[in-house]
């Protein structure tokens, strides 16, 4: 086995890299070369988001951290921060620097260009070394009383073509769901996360809706529009009326008023990390809670 390391920022077009990383992947995070190729076929291109930070032996790739550039509002000034993503080590390369050298130059790339980043994990005690905290995340609940009047919204579904065509317009020109914490982009991680949760399309609003509805209450996950409606808008939509609504997400977007509760997403086996608690981490400047990072953005 390999033991010299050379780390460094990467390209995907590097001849022959795209397809290591991959593998690298997939070996760690079974099935993830299906989400990226499915994400592509949608329309979302996984390497023009992300760059590559990778630790390689003589045996190639064998540890690597991927830095996405996210667009967005904190406590109402427009930043980019820096998501980590991906990261993983080989099994037959853990426990020799490889992981640390990998994190080390992801992190002065987006210290160079970032005041903040941040990522989500099952595992805090990997990313507390290098300046991470876990932030307490809230969901707001709260009982409501809208008007409803069977206004229609139909099914969205991003492997169809028009329906693709709704998103990728409405992405690209999207609201903030909060002014406290609230991301516009990139498009491709909602598209990675959402494509097999319900979304619907309200036309008059021009807003696509990530919710579920499982009798109350209605679980709210993002709004994407280029002006948000109000939450009274969405519920008169609804195929039937509830009464008690749980947004995971800052309500000050939608005028949501209600209680804050603590909330722990939990990812189930079929996770590509496997199952476990997705805590949010960060590392710089962020907004005090209560808060939440929306489910379409997390990675």
């Amino acid at each position: 086995m390999g033991s010299k390391r050379t780390t460094s920022r990467r390209s995907w077009s590097e001849p022959g890299l795209r397809a290591r990383l991959v593998a690298l992947m997939d070996t760690v995070f079974p099935g993830v070369n299906d989400v990226i190729e499915r994400a592509r076929a949608l329309g979302a291109a996984w390497e023009d988001v992300t760059t590559p930070f990778v630790a390689s032996t003589e045996d190639g790739p064998v540890s690597q951290v991927s830095v996405m550039r996210f667009t967005m509002l904190l406590d109402g000034t427009q930043a980019d921060v820096g998501c980590l993503h991906a990261v993983c080590t080989h099994p037959g390369h853990r426990r020799k620097g490889h992981y640390a050298s990998a994190m080390r130059a992801a992190l002065a790339f987006c210290d160079e260009r970032y005041p903040a980043a941040l990522l989500c994990t099952a595992q805090p005690e990997l990313y507390e070394p290098f300046g991470f905290r876990v932030v307490d995340e809230h969901k707001v609940v709260s009982d409501v009383a809208a008007r409803f009047d069977r206004r229609s919204m139909r099914p969205l579904r991003l492997a169809e073509a028009r329906d693709r065509a709704v998103f990728q317009r409405l992405a690209s020109r999207r609201a903030p769901l909060s002014r406290k914490l609230g991301v516009t982009g990139p498009a491709t991680v909602f598209v990675v996360n959402e494509p097999d949760r319900p979304l619907v399309y309200a036309e008059d609003l021009d807003a696509i809706v990530s919710m579920e509805i499982a009798g109350d209450p209605l679980c709210l996950y993002d709004v994407v529009a280029a002006e948000l409606p109000p939450l009274d808008e969405i519920l008169r939509r609804l195929p039937a009326p509830v009464r008690r609504v749980e947004l995971f997400a800052c309500p000050d977007g939608v005028g949501l008023a209600g209680g804050a509760e603590p909330h722990v997403f939990v990812d189930g086996d079929d996770a590509l990390g496997g199952a476990g608690a997705s805590r949010l981490m960060v590392r710089g400047p962020f907004p005090e809670g209560p808060l939440m990072l929306p489910r379409p953005f997390r990675c």
